[in-house]
Parts: C-alpha cells; sequence; structure tokens
C-alpha cells in the first residue's frame, strides 16, 4: 500500500504556507501526485425575517476567495515546479456557498486529505465545522494541520493512538505508508490499566507485531492520563516525544447537520499543537 495521489485544500488561505509545505513535504515521502483544490463557494442566501420582501444575500466568502485565487495558484504551482513534484491545480467555481462538500466530492478519489484546522478568530474563511464534514464524511485518512505555528510534518517519531477499536484500527492501516516511512513508531494506549483484558499483556503489542511484518519499527506502551482528558494525554505524549506526526481514530457521530465528536477528538482538533492524521 502506498499513497499515489495527495489532495491538499488550500482555503484556509491564512495557512497557505503551511498547506503547500505539508503537501512537499508528504509528496517527497512517498513519491505520490499532489493535486491542490480551490474552491470559490457562491454567496450565501438567508431567508427573509420579518417583513422584508427578499432574500438576503451574502457575498463576502466569494469575494474573498476571487481575490485570492490567483496568489494561492501561483504560490502552490511554484512550489511544486520548485520541488519537481507531479502535481495538478483545480480551481472550482462551485453552485454551493458550503466548500466542503466541493472538497468531499473531489477528495473521495484521492489516498490522503491535507487540510488545516480553521482558525476561530477568522471572519472571512471556510465554515467553521469545515474540518469535522471532511474528517466524518471523506472515507478517507485526513491529515489536520494546527491553525498555528510551523505546522511540519516529521517523519522521524510517529505517535500512533491506539484502544483496540475500529476507529483506532482504520487510523493505523491508513497511515500505514507514512509509518513505513518514519524512523520511529510509538503506539500509546492511554490509560490501558482501565481495560480489563489488558491484564497480564503489554498494551498495543498486537498492533506492534503486525506493523513489524510491514517493516514498521514500533513499539508499544501504555501511557497515564493523570486525571487528563484522553486527547490532552495524547498530546502530552507527542510533547513528551517531540513527534512529528499523531495518527487517532476520529469518534463521533452525525446529528442531522451537526457533527458531534467524542471529548478525545475534540480536545485534540481544538487544541493540537502538531499535524494530526485522523480517520473514521
Amino acid at each position: 500500500m502506498s499513497y499515489k495521489t495527495i489532495l491538499v485544500s488550500l482555503n484556509e488561505v491564512g495557512r497557505l504556507e503551511q498547506l503547500v509545505a505539508a503537501a512537499v513535504s508528504l509528496a517527497r515521502g512517498t513519491g505520490a501526485h499532489v493535486s491542490g483544490l480551490y474552491v470559490i463557494p457562491s454567496v450565501q442566501v438567508y431567508p427573509s425575517v420579518g417583513f422584508e420582501a427578499a432574500p438576503q444575500v451574502f457575498e463576502g466568502n466569494r469575494t474573498f476567495f476571487k481575490d485570492n485565487a490567483a496568489r494561492v495558484k501561483q504560490a502552490f504551482e511554484e512550489a511544486m515546479r520548485r520541488e519537481a513534484l507531479p502535481h495538478d491545480f483545480h480551481l472550482l467555481d462551485a453552485r454551493s456557498p458550503v466548500i466542503a462538500e466541493e472538497v468531499l466530492a473531489v477528495g473521495r478519489c484521492a489516498d490522503l486529505l491535507v487540510v488545516s484546522a480553521t482558525n476561530p478568530d477568522e471572519i472571512t474563511g471556510v465554515e467553521r465545522d469545515f474540518v469535522e464534514q471532511v474528517i466524518m464524511s471523506a472515507g478517507r485518512p485526513v491529515i489536520v494541520l494546527p491553525y498555528q505555528g510551523s505546522a511540519a510534518i516529521s517523519l522521524d517519531e510517529i505517535i500512533v493512538g491506539w484502544n483496540g477499536g475500529r476507529e483506532a484500527a482504520r487510523a493505523a492501516f491508513d497511515a500505514l505508508p507514512l509509518l513505513k516511512k518514519a524512523r520511529k513508531v510509538r503506539i500509546v494506549w492511554v490509560d490501558p490499566q482501565k481495560e480489563p483484558s489488558l491484564r497480564g499483556s503489554a498494551a498495543g503489542a498486537d498492533l506492534a507485531e503486525t506493523l513489524a511484518r510491514h517493516g514498521v519499527k514500533a513499539e508499544a506502551q501504555g501511557y497515564p492520563t493523570d486525571g487528563q482528558d484522553e486527547g490532552q494525554a495524547l498530546l502530552r505524549c507527542a510533547d513528551d516525544t517531540g513527534a512529528g506526526l499523531v495518527v487517532m481514530g476520529a469518534y463521533g457521530h452525525s446529528r442531522l447537520a451537526e457533527f458531534i465528536f467524542g471529548g478525545a477528538t475534540r480536545f485534540v482538533l481544538t487544541r493540537m499543537s502538531r499535524p494530526v492524521l485522523m480517520s473514521h
């Protein structure tokens, strides 16, 4: 298994440099083709309220993304040519005001998606639940970059959050092309003492054994929460070890149009300090 197509969503314009750098780093490491995607959303139409006869139209997002389209395309293509990486760029003039819908439609045909977390202080930009929509609905692994800081991806050491669950298994094996490139992989089971079935066994050792057959240099360990949220403990472990990437399952479900995440997933998405690969 290897990644052949990486799709990078470039609509988080304030993180353009970091998004392009992440795509370059991943493509160099995997030999994948990089597709840059930039969406110009349609105008947002709101129903009338009160005695107004006409609906309200908001063009701010569309204008913002139209104004930045040329700069985004130039930055992406110059970086790809400079690194001699196979690439293409897609500029989509969408019929929908929801950028995530277009990213999902294109992203389901890619091996890996790269997006940035949304900046809560930004007024104009992608929708607030953009990352949640992509993770929950893409059916593909998604690397999320933090919305601040360098966001550099390093494969010197990767942490894999593991609890034996479906989402964790999906994430671990979706990340296999990167795990095989890593110098070291640390399989981390948070608070394994809370799982009765693990008594007398090393938490995560079975996954480490399977990954070793793929040539992955993995070791398994338990990690205490010390009263913290599981997601907080996982990020603390990454900080302690200097890991350049965290791999974890995304736990959650959709309720009508709202995505409800589990505590660990929600904490990591809002507090991440390094890139995180998530699968659902």
